[in-house]
């Protein structure tokens, strides 16, 4: 069968030629052929394949394609403008910043000043513990929909008119992309990397204050344990300076999970499930810290709560390799038994990713609420790329 654009019918080997393809007005359409075709959603992906990074031009763009496609479909959308209150970069770079500060002001009082060591390194090994709520809390703060902020961004959100029986089932996708000089894994293995050398060293300090307070012994810092500051310095030094700003055109992160999200709409604009209601969600500002989620967390999460949504966040999954899944928070393990269940019936390899907190992907907000939420990602040799 061949796919349509508006009422005409159109020869599939001709399609790259055709005006309707080439502008992507036939991209919205619901009348092509049903069944998740990965050819669609590829097209999805070459739509938005372009650099769009929070705060430049390219990414309200993105966002207008988005709306169109939408729209096309049937849908009612939504945009939801919002703005940062603190300057980006200040915003990113801030925990290299405050780690520093926090191991050189340790390094430098633990022998004359026990007490300020003890504090700092008791302050640290805290934050190792709730650094997802501390940064969720801040990050809240520092999203605003008065639009006075430093900088602007927005979320589409998209529903069935007419269509809000049931439970809402949020499947989301950030559509901003990365511009970072280190890749994704190296950034996140230095960073785990610094957190580990980091604690090492402030638990050792924290121990031995208390130890020299109680009258044992002196204050003598073994080669190790310096070894860790140097390392978690070093590391943090490392981050706090690395450029930001590189043209990625994001195709992987996170074109690939706005594509899902695109052809999974376009098939359920024209049967519904039942007993819940689909809100599709792309969020913006996400590489900037998860900020488009935050600010949908501040306007709806006690409704969310109280209509018991759920929520599935798809990033990254454009690529070869080994299927992922995280959550976080009360309801990690029911619900991520539930989902590998349903993954095995189907003969899908689904695994759980180590990082049950998702090294800050869109659903950690929301499992603050104790909303069942999680994300979906691919694991690969690819992922050097992003």
């Amino acid at each position: 069968m061949s796919p349509t654009v508006g009422s005409k019918e159109v020869d599939p080997k001709g399609m790259e030629g055709h005006p309707y393809y080439r502008e992507g007005e036939d991209l919205g359409s619901p009348q092509r052929k049903s069944g998740f075709d990965r050819e669609q959603a590829l097209k999805y992906v070459k739509e938005i394949a372009f650099p769009r990074k929070t705060g430049t031009e390219g990414e309200p763009r993105a966002a207008q394609t988005i709306v169109r496609i939408l729209k096309d479909m049937g849908y009612e959308v939504r945009e939801e403008d919002f703005s940062i209150r603190l300057p980006p970069w200040l915003w990113i770079k801030s925990p290299s910043l405050i780690f520093l500060f926090s191991f050189f002001t340790i390094w430098l009082t633990f022998e004359k000043i026990p007490l300020v060591a003890f504090l700092f390194s008791s302050a640290f090994l805290l934050w190792i513990g709730v650094w997802d709520r501390v940064w969720i809390c801040v990050g809240e703060w520092i999203v605003s929909g008065d639009l006075k902020g430093q900088m602007r961004s927005k979320n589409i959100l998209a529903k069935i008119p007419e269509g809000e029986d049931g439970r809402p089932f949020y499947l989301v996708a950030h559509y901003d992309s990365k511009s970072q000089s280190l890749n994704l894994y190296l950034r996140t293995g230095l960073f785990l990397l610094g957190c580990l050398t980091g604690g090492i060293f402030c638990l050792w300090v924290w121990i031995h204050s208390i130890r020299m307070w109680m009258g044992n012994g002196e204050f003598f810092m073994p080669t190790f344990v310096q070894t860790c500051f140097l390392m978690a310095a070093g590391l943090n030094l490392l981050i706090l300076f690395s450029k930001i700003g590189n043209e990625s055109d994001g195709a992987l992160d996170n074109a690939s999970g706005v594509a899902v999200l695109l052809e999974v709409a376009r098939n359920v604009i024209r049967q519904s499930p039942k007993r819940v209601h689909p809100v599709f969600l792309f969020t913006g500002g996400e590489e900037m810290g998860l900020l488009g989620s935050l600010i949908v967390r501040k306007r709806y999460g006690k409704e969310m709560v109280r209509s018991k949504s759920f929520f599935i966040n798809i990033d990254s999954v454009g690529q070869r390799g080994k299927m992922r899944v995280c959550s976080s928070g009360n309801v990690r393990r029911k619900r991520l038994r539930q989902i590998r269940r349903i993954a095995k019936k189907r003969g899908i390899p689904l695994r759980v990713l180590p990082f049950h907190k998702g090294i800050l992907m869109d659903h950690l907000p929301f499992c603050q609420l104790n909303i069942p939420s999680l994300s979906l990602t691919s694991i690969s040799k690819e992922g050097w790329h992003i």
